[in-house]
């Protein structure tokens, strides 16, 4: 039997993320035994994870994905916890056998007043670069070529176009940049109007933050 509950925590780190121009979550929440780390990706361009809840279990590295319904921007974070959502996550806070009876809606309430309030940047990129190595596989769509791992360098981009949210999101994931270097970075590509080039190549000398921030200069 599916248990309903709005996650309504998350309103303001949402609103905050839109305002930013960020349409990315990533959080852990400690309860009891258990770790949860959780993501949202809600660019324009995330087809295939918007409406998406992701949740790796820590301790057990089980991976959920949550379908959310509701007006978001409202607060509204209406998720359907089926029997199998909610035995992996009873799994992960290592109960044991015996005892009270396990209240799932208490557990849910407890793991809602936890969501920060703010979620700063470099908070973000710690958590996703912490967990990515584990999820990546779960995540390949939220980044644009997601075999593409190696920096090269930067592309020209059509007149009226700008660099997607996705290509720029492998900066997260794929460089070991601070938050603000970042941050100048997206804004100069945003604004020289070029986009980020990757490869799988080997053979190929992945750039530094510095160097593309310098090839967008010249």
């Amino acid at each position: 039997m599916s248990l309903k509950f709005n996650l309504n925590g998350l309103k303001q780190i949402y609103l905050e993320a839109l305002q930013r121009s960020d349409p990315t979550l990533a959080f852990e929440v400690v309860q009891g035994l258990g770790r949860f780390v959780f993501m949202m990706f809600f660019s324009k361009e995330d087809k295939e994870s918007k409406d998406r809840l992701f949740v790796q279990l820590r301790n057990t590295q089980v991976f959920l994905e949550l379908k959310v319904y509701g007006s978001h921007r409202s607060g509204d974070f209406f998720i359907y916890f089926n029997d199998c959502d909610q035995e992996v996550i009873i799994n992960e806070l290592q109960l044991g056998q015996g005892g009270q009876r396990f209240n799932f809606n208490v557990f849910l309430e407890q793991i809602n007043q936890q969501i920060p309030a703010t979620l700063p940047l470099q908070v973000k990129l710690d958590k996703i670069r912490e967990v990515w190595p584990q999820v990546r596989d779960n995540l390949s769509k939220v980044v644009d070529q997601a075999d593409k791992t190696i920096l090269m360098g930067i592309k020209n981009l059509p007149v009226g176009k700008k660099p997607q949210d996705k290509t720029l999101r492998k900066l997260y994931v794929y460089t070991n940049g601070e938050a603000d270097v970042i941050t100048n970075l997206i804004a100069a590509l945003k604004q020289a109007r070029v986009t980020l080039a990757w490869t799988n190549k080997e053979n190929v000398v992945e750039k530094s933050l510095a160097e593309i921030m310098r090839l967008i200069n010249a």
